[in-house]
Protein backbone atom coordinates (compact mmCIF):
# COMPACT_ATOMS: atom_id res chain seq x y z
CA UNK A 1 0.00 0.00 0.00
CA UNK A 2 2.81 2.53 0.86
CA UNK A 3 4.66 1.96 -2.78
CA UNK A 4 1.02 2.33 -4.31
CA UNK A 5 0.45 5.67 -2.61
CA UNK A 6 4.25 6.89 -3.64
CA UNK A 7 2.82 6.70 -7.47
CA UNK A 8 -0.50 9.28 -6.50
CA UNK A 9 -0.20 12.68 -8.17
CA UNK A 10 -3.96 13.80 -6.81
CA UNK A 11 -5.68 11.07 -3.95
CA UNK A 12 -8.96 10.91 -3.74
CA UNK A 13 -10.83 10.91 -0.23
CA UNK A 14 -12.92 7.43 -0.34
CA UNK A 15 -15.67 7.75 1.77
CA UNK A 16 -18.44 4.69 3.00
CA UNK A 17 -21.66 6.52 3.10
CA UNK A 18 -22.64 6.34 6.38
CA UNK A 19 -21.59 7.28 10.28
CA UNK A 20 -19.29 10.62 9.99
CA UNK A 21 -18.77 10.54 6.43
CA UNK A 22 -20.26 13.83 6.00
CA UNK A 23 -17.94 15.19 8.10
CA UNK A 24 -15.05 13.50 6.30
CA UNK A 25 -16.62 14.71 3.27
CA UNK A 26 -16.67 18.38 3.89
CA UNK A 27 -13.36 17.92 5.13
CA UNK A 28 -11.95 17.18 1.88
CA UNK A 29 -13.71 19.53 -0.13
CA UNK A 30 -12.16 22.36 2.53
CA UNK A 31 -9.13 20.79 1.42
CA UNK A 32 -9.31 21.23 -1.92
CA UNK A 33 -9.89 17.37 -2.07
CA UNK A 34 -12.12 15.48 -4.60
CA UNK A 35 -14.04 13.22 -3.31
CA UNK A 36 -16.19 9.81 -4.06
CA UNK A 37 -18.72 8.58 -1.16
CA UNK A 38 -20.18 5.15 -1.66
CA UNK A 39 -23.35 4.50 -0.37
CA UNK A 40 -26.49 2.25 -0.67
CA UNK A 41 -30.05 3.16 -2.18
CA UNK A 42 -31.82 3.57 1.43
CA UNK A 43 -29.27 6.08 2.59
CA UNK A 44 -28.20 8.06 -0.55
CA UNK A 45 -30.25 10.80 0.21
CA UNK A 46 -28.13 11.88 2.98
CA UNK A 47 -25.52 12.43 0.41
CA UNK A 48 -27.45 13.91 -2.00
CA UNK A 49 -29.92 16.54 0.17
CA UNK A 50 -26.59 17.16 1.89
CA UNK A 51 -23.60 17.48 -1.20
CA UNK A 52 -20.75 19.39 -0.14
CA UNK A 53 -19.61 21.41 -2.94
CA UNK A 54 -17.78 23.96 -3.90
CA UNK A 55 -14.29 24.83 -5.32
CA UNK A 56 -11.11 25.74 -2.78
CA UNK A 57 -12.51 29.16 -0.78
CA UNK A 58 -15.24 29.52 -2.72
CA UNK A 59 -18.36 31.10 -1.41
CA UNK A 60 -21.56 28.56 -1.72
CA UNK A 61 -24.39 31.65 -3.28
CA UNK A 62 -26.09 29.50 -5.89
CA UNK A 63 -26.23 25.84 -4.26
CA UNK A 64 -28.16 24.52 -7.05
CA UNK A 65 -26.13 25.77 -9.81
CA UNK A 66 -22.79 24.35 -7.99
CA UNK A 67 -24.38 20.75 -7.24
CA UNK A 68 -24.37 20.63 -10.85
CA UNK A 69 -21.30 22.00 -11.73
CA UNK A 70 -19.02 19.29 -9.09
CA UNK A 71 -20.88 17.21 -8.11
CA UNK A 72 -22.08 13.43 -9.87
CA UNK A 73 -23.77 10.78 -9.42
CA UNK A 74 -23.55 7.03 -10.72
CA UNK A 75 -24.49 3.23 -10.06
CA UNK A 76 -21.25 1.91 -11.48
CA UNK A 77 -17.62 2.97 -10.33
CA UNK A 78 -16.98 1.84 -14.09
CA UNK A 79 -18.43 5.09 -15.00
CA UNK A 80 -16.16 7.04 -13.07
CA UNK A 81 -13.30 9.16 -15.44
CA UNK A 82 -10.36 11.06 -13.11
CA UNK A 83 -10.46 13.31 -16.05
CA UNK A 84 -13.72 14.72 -15.59
CA UNK A 85 -14.75 17.64 -14.51
CA UNK A 86 -16.31 16.87 -11.08
CA UNK A 87 -15.20 17.59 -7.50
CA UNK A 88 -17.16 14.87 -5.90
CA UNK A 89 -18.89 11.36 -7.02
CA UNK A 90 -21.93 9.67 -4.99
CA UNK A 91 -21.62 6.39 -5.72
CA UNK A 92 -24.79 3.94 -5.26
CA UNK A 93 -24.37 0.53 -4.73
CA UNK A 94 -26.89 -2.59 -3.99
CA UNK A 95 -24.85 -3.37 -1.19
CA UNK A 96 -21.57 -1.58 0.48
CA UNK A 97 -19.29 -5.15 0.25
CA UNK A 98 -19.55 -4.54 -3.31
CA UNK A 99 -16.96 -1.83 -2.88
CA UNK A 100 -14.18 -4.58 -2.92
CA UNK A 101 -14.92 -5.57 -6.34
CA UNK A 102 -13.76 -2.25 -7.58
CA UNK A 103 -9.97 -2.34 -6.13
CA UNK A 104 -8.14 -2.13 -9.40
CA UNK A 105 -10.54 0.91 -10.61
CA UNK A 106 -9.62 2.37 -6.99
CA UNK A 107 -6.47 2.43 -7.18
CA UNK A 108 -6.37 3.92 -10.82
CA UNK A 109 -8.32 6.63 -9.64
CA UNK A 110 -5.63 7.02 -6.68
CA UNK A 111 -8.19 6.80 -3.61
CA UNK A 112 -7.71 6.96 0.12
CA UNK A 113 -10.34 4.86 2.39
CA UNK A 114 -11.23 6.97 5.36
CA UNK A 115 -11.96 4.34 8.06
CA UNK A 116 -15.02 4.64 9.95
CA UNK A 117 -17.43 2.06 11.75
CA UNK A 118 -19.44 1.70 9.26
CA UNK A 119 -16.73 0.56 6.83
CA UNK A 120 -15.43 -2.20 9.42
CA UNK A 121 -18.91 -3.94 9.90
CA UNK A 122 -20.28 -3.72 6.51
CA UNK A 123 -16.89 -4.48 4.41
CA UNK A 124 -14.38 -5.96 7.33
CA UNK A 125 -16.51 -9.49 6.64
CA UNK A 126 -16.09 -10.95 10.06
CA UNK A 127 -14.85 -9.96 13.66
CA UNK A 128 -11.42 -9.84 12.37
CA UNK A 129 -11.83 -7.50 9.69
CA UNK A 130 -10.64 -10.33 7.55
CA UNK A 131 -11.82 -8.91 3.94
CA UNK A 132 -10.29 -5.25 4.79
CA UNK A 133 -6.83 -6.90 6.12
CA UNK A 134 -6.43 -9.70 3.60
CA UNK A 135 -8.73 -8.41 0.15
CA UNK A 136 -9.17 -5.07 -0.04
CA UNK A 137 -6.01 -3.85 -1.88
CA UNK A 138 -6.94 -0.01 -1.54
CA UNK A 139 -4.31 2.28 0.69
CA UNK A 140 -6.18 2.96 4.25
CA UNK A 141 -5.36 6.12 5.97
CA UNK A 142 -5.21 4.70 9.50
CA UNK A 143 -3.96 1.09 10.72
CA UNK A 144 -5.72 -1.56 8.68
CA UNK A 145 -4.73 -4.12 11.53
CA UNK A 146 -6.79 -1.99 14.68
CA UNK A 147 -10.11 -1.64 13.18
CA UNK A 148 -11.45 -5.34 14.57
CA UNK A 149 -10.23 -4.44 18.25
CA UNK A 150 -13.16 -2.69 18.81
CA UNK A 151 -15.13 -6.25 18.26
CA UNK A 152 -15.01 -6.65 21.81
CA UNK A 153 -15.43 -10.16 23.35
CA UNK A 154 -15.27 -11.18 19.95
CA UNK A 155 -11.40 -11.50 19.72
CA UNK A 156 -8.55 -12.13 22.00
CA UNK A 157 -6.76 -9.14 21.74
CA UNK A 158 -9.57 -6.52 21.72
CA UNK A 159 -9.80 -3.04 23.35
CA UNK A 160 -9.71 -4.61 26.94
CA UNK A 161 -6.54 -6.35 26.70
CA UNK A 162 -5.05 -3.10 25.11
CA UNK A 163 -6.06 -1.12 27.82
CA UNK A 164 -4.22 -3.23 30.04
CA UNK A 165 -1.28 -3.30 28.23
CA UNK A 166 -1.39 0.54 28.62
CA UNK A 167 -2.21 0.45 32.26
CA UNK A 168 -5.48 3.18 31.77
CA UNK A 169 -8.69 2.45 34.08
CA UNK A 170 -11.50 0.39 32.29
CA UNK A 171 -14.07 -1.39 34.07
CA UNK A 172 -13.85 -4.15 35.53
CA UNK A 173 -15.44 -7.24 34.45
CA UNK A 174 -16.92 -10.41 35.89
CA UNK A 175 -17.25 -13.96 35.22
CA UNK A 176 -20.26 -16.01 35.05
CA UNK A 177 -21.17 -19.76 34.42
CA UNK A 178 -23.95 -20.24 32.08
CA UNK A 179 -27.23 -22.55 32.47
CA UNK A 180 -29.86 -23.39 30.49
CA UNK A 181 -31.70 -20.38 30.49
CA UNK A 182 -29.34 -17.93 31.74
CA UNK A 183 -26.51 -17.43 33.94
CA UNK A 184 -25.22 -17.81 37.34
CA UNK A 185 -22.22 -15.92 39.28
CA UNK A 186 -19.79 -17.92 41.25
CA UNK A 187 -19.82 -15.00 44.04
CA UNK A 188 -22.62 -12.58 44.71
CA UNK A 189 -21.33 -9.38 43.41
CA UNK A 190 -23.25 -6.31 45.54
CA UNK A 191 -22.25 -3.45 43.16
CA UNK A 192 -24.24 -1.86 39.90
CA UNK A 193 -23.46 -4.05 37.24
CA UNK A 194 -24.47 -4.10 32.81
CA UNK A 195 -24.61 -7.43 31.00
CA UNK A 196 -23.18 -5.92 27.28
CA UNK A 197 -24.28 -8.83 24.88
CA UNK A 198 -25.52 -8.89 20.81
CA UNK A 199 -28.77 -8.66 20.72
CA UNK A 200 -30.06 -11.88 19.23
CA UNK A 201 -32.09 -10.12 16.26
CA UNK A 202 -30.15 -7.48 15.54
CA UNK A 203 -26.41 -8.63 14.42
CA UNK A 204 -24.82 -4.99 14.71
CA UNK A 205 -26.94 -3.96 18.13
CA UNK A 206 -25.74 -4.92 21.33
CA UNK A 207 -28.26 -5.56 24.41
CA UNK A 208 -27.56 -3.98 27.41
CA UNK A 209 -29.26 -5.33 30.53
CA UNK A 210 -28.64 -2.65 33.86
CA UNK A 211 -28.69 -4.38 37.47
CA UNK A 212 -28.72 -3.14 41.37
CA UNK A 213 -26.28 -6.33 41.84
CA UNK A 214 -25.33 -9.84 40.65
CA UNK A 215 -28.72 -11.58 41.66
CA UNK A 216 -30.56 -8.55 39.97
CA UNK A 217 -28.85 -9.58 36.75
CA UNK A 218 -29.18 -13.25 36.74
CA UNK A 219 -33.08 -12.52 36.63
CA UNK A 220 -33.00 -9.95 34.30
CA UNK A 221 -31.16 -12.31 31.80
CA UNK A 222 -33.59 -15.02 32.52
CA UNK A 223 -36.52 -13.18 31.19
CA UNK A 224 -34.79 -11.50 27.97
CA UNK A 225 -33.57 -15.44 27.31
CA UNK A 226 -37.48 -16.23 28.02
CA UNK A 227 -38.65 -13.06 25.68
CA UNK A 228 -35.93 -14.42 22.69
CA UNK A 229 -33.69 -11.16 23.11
CA UNK A 230 -30.40 -13.11 24.40
CA UNK A 231 -29.47 -16.11 22.62
CA UNK A 232 -26.67 -18.90 24.24
CA UNK A 233 -24.25 -18.15 21.79
CA UNK A 234 -24.92 -13.75 22.87
CA UNK A 235 -24.30 -15.11 26.35
CA UNK A 236 -20.94 -16.78 25.83
CA UNK A 237 -19.51 -14.29 23.96
CA UNK A 238 -21.39 -11.15 26.31
CA UNK A 239 -19.64 -9.05 29.19
CA UNK A 240 -20.49 -8.14 32.46
CA UNK A 241 -18.90 -5.35 33.87
CA UNK A 242 -19.56 -2.63 36.70
CA UNK A 243 -20.90 0.40 36.05
CA UNK A 244 -18.69 3.25 35.92
CA UNK A 245 -20.99 6.43 37.51
CA UNK A 246 -20.50 9.39 35.96
CA UNK A 247 -20.85 11.68 32.33
CA UNK A 248 -19.81 10.29 28.85
CA UNK A 249 -17.36 12.00 27.28
CA UNK A 250 -15.36 10.77 23.92
CA UNK A 251 -12.47 12.16 23.73
CA UNK A 252 -11.46 12.68 19.83
CA UNK A 253 -7.62 12.19 18.86
CA UNK A 254 -5.43 12.57 15.59
CA UNK A 255 -2.30 11.36 15.80
CA UNK A 256 -0.08 12.54 12.64
CA UNK A 257 2.88 10.86 11.70
CA UNK A 258 4.63 13.89 10.07
CA UNK A 259 4.10 16.19 13.34
CA UNK A 260 5.92 12.87 15.45
CA UNK A 261 8.94 13.61 12.64
CA UNK A 262 8.98 17.35 13.45
CA UNK A 263 10.79 19.56 15.79
CA UNK A 264 8.93 21.11 18.42
CA UNK A 265 11.76 23.29 20.12
CA UNK A 266 11.52 24.24 24.15
CA UNK A 267 8.18 22.13 24.08
CA UNK A 268 9.67 18.67 23.12
CA UNK A 269 12.99 19.47 25.35
CA UNK A 270 10.71 20.13 28.24
CA UNK A 271 8.77 17.25 27.74
CA UNK A 272 11.33 14.79 27.81
CA UNK A 273 13.08 16.31 30.81
CA UNK A 274 9.64 16.46 32.97
CA UNK A 275 8.21 13.14 31.95
CA UNK A 276 11.75 11.14 32.08
CA UNK A 277 11.12 9.95 27.97
CA UNK A 278 13.28 10.83 24.89
CA UNK A 279 12.67 13.26 22.43
CA UNK A 280 11.53 10.75 19.89
CA UNK A 281 8.96 9.50 22.72
CA UNK A 282 7.93 13.46 23.39
CA UNK A 283 7.23 14.06 19.68
CA UNK A 284 4.97 11.15 19.67
CA UNK A 285 3.18 12.17 22.37
CA UNK A 286 3.11 15.89 21.08
CA UNK A 287 1.96 14.49 17.44
CA UNK A 288 -0.61 12.86 19.47
CA UNK A 289 -3.44 15.57 19.17
CA UNK A 290 -6.44 16.68 21.21
CA UNK A 291 -9.22 17.93 18.90
CA UNK A 292 -12.81 17.97 20.91
CA UNK A 293 -15.31 16.16 23.31
CA UNK A 294 -19.09 15.01 22.07
CA UNK A 295 -21.51 12.96 24.20
CA UNK A 296 -23.95 10.20 23.24
CA UNK A 297 -28.07 10.99 23.02
CA UNK A 298 -28.93 7.47 22.98
CA UNK A 299 -32.16 6.18 22.77
CA UNK A 300 -34.88 4.63 24.63
CA UNK A 301 -32.72 5.90 27.65
CA UNK A 302 -32.60 9.09 27.33
CA UNK A 303 -36.20 9.50 27.37
CA UNK A 304 -36.78 7.36 30.24
CA UNK A 305 -34.19 9.75 31.87
CA UNK A 306 -36.94 12.77 31.36
CA UNK A 307 -39.86 11.27 33.17
CA UNK A 308 -40.44 11.80 36.56
CA UNK A 309 -38.76 9.02 39.06
CA UNK A 310 -42.23 7.67 40.12
CA UNK A 311 -42.98 7.13 36.22
CA UNK A 312 -39.41 4.99 35.38
CA UNK A 313 -40.01 2.93 38.26
CA UNK A 314 -43.68 1.85 37.03
CA UNK A 315 -42.35 1.09 33.39
CA UNK A 316 -41.09 -2.22 32.47
CA UNK A 317 -39.52 -1.05 29.43
CA UNK A 318 -35.96 -2.85 29.11
CA UNK A 319 -34.08 0.60 28.01
CA UNK A 320 -32.00 0.28 24.96
CA UNK A 321 -29.25 2.43 24.20
CA UNK A 322 -28.94 3.03 20.07
CA UNK A 323 -26.99 6.38 19.59
CA UNK A 324 -29.42 8.53 18.24
CA UNK A 325 -27.18 12.12 18.56
CA UNK A 326 -24.09 13.69 19.77
CA UNK A 327 -23.63 16.71 21.93
CA UNK A 328 -20.66 19.23 22.43
CA UNK A 329 -18.86 19.26 25.35
CA UNK A 330 -15.63 20.83 27.10
CA UNK A 331 -13.63 19.40 29.86
CA UNK A 332 -12.86 20.88 33.17
CA UNK A 333 -9.70 22.42 32.60
CA UNK A 334 -7.30 20.49 34.90
CA UNK A 335 -8.58 16.98 34.12
CA UNK A 336 -6.87 17.67 30.99
CA UNK A 337 -3.38 16.03 32.20
CA UNK A 338 -4.90 12.44 33.37
CA UNK A 339 -6.99 12.51 29.55
CA UNK A 340 -3.57 13.11 27.85
CA UNK A 341 -1.62 10.67 30.04
CA UNK A 342 -4.45 7.68 29.42
CA UNK A 343 -4.65 8.48 25.68
CA UNK A 344 -0.69 8.90 25.28
CA UNK A 345 -0.91 5.59 26.62
CA UNK A 346 -2.90 4.13 24.77
CA UNK A 347 -1.56 4.99 21.64
CA UNK A 348 1.99 3.55 22.90
CA UNK A 349 0.14 0.31 23.81
CA UNK A 350 -1.11 0.18 20.25
CA UNK A 351 2.29 0.98 18.82
CA UNK A 352 4.64 -1.42 20.77
CA UNK A 353 2.26 -4.25 19.82
CA UNK A 354 0.77 -3.74 16.40
CA UNK A 355 3.55 -1.11 14.47
CA UNK A 356 2.83 1.08 13.32
CA UNK A 357 -0.47 2.04 15.64
CA UNK A 358 -2.46 4.37 15.97
CA UNK A 359 -3.13 6.75 12.67
CA UNK A 360 -5.02 10.12 12.00
CA UNK A 361 -8.25 10.11 13.71
CA UNK A 362 -8.97 8.05 16.88
CA UNK A 363 -11.76 8.15 19.91
CA UNK A 364 -10.79 7.51 23.51
CA UNK A 365 -14.71 7.03 25.01
CA UNK A 366 -14.59 7.58 28.26
CA UNK A 367 -17.10 7.90 31.42
CA UNK A 368 -15.72 10.29 34.14
CA UNK A 369 -15.96 8.98 37.69
CA UNK A 370 -15.35 10.23 41.19
CA UNK A 371 -13.28 7.67 43.07
CA UNK A 372 -10.55 6.98 44.91
CA UNK A 373 -7.15 6.70 42.67
CA UNK A 374 -6.00 3.86 43.49
CA UNK A 375 -8.98 1.94 42.69
CA UNK A 376 -8.24 2.64 38.88
CA UNK A 377 -4.23 3.63 38.75
CA UNK A 378 -2.43 0.80 36.92
CA UNK A 379 0.88 0.53 36.27
CA UNK A 380 1.17 -0.09 32.49
CA UNK A 381 3.52 -2.34 31.13
CA UNK A 382 4.49 -0.27 27.72
CA UNK A 383 7.89 1.02 27.83
CA UNK A 384 6.92 4.51 28.36
CA UNK A 385 5.42 4.88 32.23
CA UNK A 386 3.98 8.05 32.36
CA UNK A 387 3.83 7.71 36.31
CA UNK A 388 7.13 8.72 36.87
CA UNK A 389 9.06 12.23 36.47
CA UNK A 390 6.66 14.59 38.02
CA UNK A 391 3.07 12.65 37.49
CA UNK A 392 0.50 12.49 39.86
CA UNK A 393 1.93 11.01 43.01
CA UNK A 394 0.24 12.52 45.89
CA UNK A 395 -3.02 14.18 46.60
CA UNK A 396 -1.55 17.69 45.46
CA UNK A 397 -0.63 16.36 42.59
CA UNK A 398 -3.86 15.94 41.58
CA UNK A 399 -4.77 19.29 42.27
CA UNK A 400 -6.12 18.50 45.97
CA UNK A 401 -4.55 20.43 48.63
CA UNK A 402 -6.72 19.70 51.62
CA UNK A 403 -6.36 15.57 51.85
CA UNK A 404 -3.65 14.51 54.41
CA UNK A 405 -1.10 13.08 52.42
CA UNK A 406 -1.57 9.32 54.38
CA UNK A 407 -5.14 8.98 52.78
CA UNK A 408 -6.08 7.66 49.02
CA UNK A 409 -7.47 10.47 47.56
CA UNK A 410 -10.62 10.62 45.24
CA UNK A 411 -10.47 12.31 42.03
CA UNK A 412 -11.80 13.22 38.72
CA UNK A 413 -11.03 10.13 36.61
CA UNK A 414 -11.91 9.35 33.20
CA UNK A 415 -12.85 5.25 32.75
CA UNK A 416 -12.27 3.98 29.53
CA UNK A 417 -15.73 1.93 28.08
CA UNK A 418 -15.04 2.15 24.02
CA UNK A 419 -12.17 3.20 21.55
CA UNK A 420 -12.49 3.70 18.28
CA UNK A 421 -8.87 3.20 16.33
CA UNK A 422 -10.64 5.25 13.45
CA UNK A 423 -12.70 8.74 12.44
CA UNK A 424 -15.88 8.68 15.61
CA UNK A 425 -19.05 8.80 15.43
CA UNK A 426 -19.73 11.65 16.95
CA UNK A 427 -17.68 14.26 14.87
CA UNK A 428 -20.36 15.34 12.30
CA UNK A 429 -21.44 17.95 15.43
CA UNK A 430 -18.44 19.75 14.70
CA UNK A 431 -19.35 19.77 11.24
CA UNK A 432 -18.89 23.43 9.96
CA UNK A 433 -18.14 24.94 13.43
CA UNK A 434 -15.22 23.01 13.81
CA UNK A 435 -13.56 21.37 16.73
CA UNK A 436 -13.21 23.87 20.46
CA UNK A 437 -9.63 22.67 21.43
CA UNK A 438 -8.36 22.00 17.63
CA UNK A 439 -9.97 25.94 16.46
CA UNK A 440 -8.20 26.84 19.29
CA UNK A 441 -4.62 25.92 17.78
CA UNK A 442 -4.96 26.04 14.06
CA UNK A 443 -6.85 28.96 14.66
CA UNK A 444 -9.41 28.22 12.23
CA UNK A 445 -12.44 25.60 11.97
CA UNK A 446 -11.07 22.90 12.25
CA UNK A 447 -13.54 19.21 12.65
CA UNK A 448 -12.16 15.61 12.48
CA UNK A 449 -12.56 15.78 8.70
CA UNK A 450 -10.78 18.87 8.06
CA UNK A 451 -7.71 17.28 10.21
CA UNK A 452 -7.83 14.51 8.21
CA UNK A 453 -8.33 16.37 5.16
CA UNK A 454 -5.44 18.52 6.63
CA UNK A 455 -2.71 15.80 7.21
CA UNK A 456 -3.38 14.23 3.60
CA UNK A 457 -2.77 17.79 1.56
CA UNK A 458 0.02 18.38 3.90
CA UNK A 459 1.42 14.06 3.04
CA UNK A 460 0.99 15.01 -0.64
CA UNK A 461 3.07 18.37 -0.73
CA UNK A 462 5.60 17.07 0.92
CA UNK A 463 5.51 13.91 -0.78
CA UNK A 464 4.82 11.90 2.36
CA UNK A 465 1.64 10.16 2.03
CA UNK A 466 3.39 6.71 2.52
CA UNK A 467 3.63 8.03 6.38
CA UNK A 468 -0.20 7.62 6.09
CA UNK A 469 -0.97 4.31 4.91
CA UNK A 470 -1.38 0.95 5.38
Amino acid sequence: MQEIVTRYQEPIGLNLGSHSALDAWQGQRNYGLRSIIYTTPSRARIYLQNPMVGKLEEIVEDLPMLVRRDLRVVNDLKDVRKSDDWKSVIVIMDKYSDIVKYVDKLIDLECLQITNRAFAVYVGGDEHCSVIENDYAVPILGSRNLLKIENRGEIEKDYYWFAEQAGIPYPKSYKYEFHEGGIRFREPIDEPMILKAEHAHRAFEREFIFAADSRDLEEKVEREVTAGNLSKEALENGRAEQIVLGPHANFNFFFSPLDAKSEWGDTEDWFAKLYNVSIEEARICLANQFLSIDERRETILDGLKRLPSDVQDKIKKVPSFEVTAHAILSLRESLLKDLHRYADRFLLACREHVYPGIIGAWCLQTLITWDRVSKYEVKPSVKLDFTSGVEAKTAADYGLYDVPEERDPYMHIPVTQDVALRHGGGTNVHMGLGSQYANAKYRRRMSTGDRIALEIRRAQKTNQLHELIT
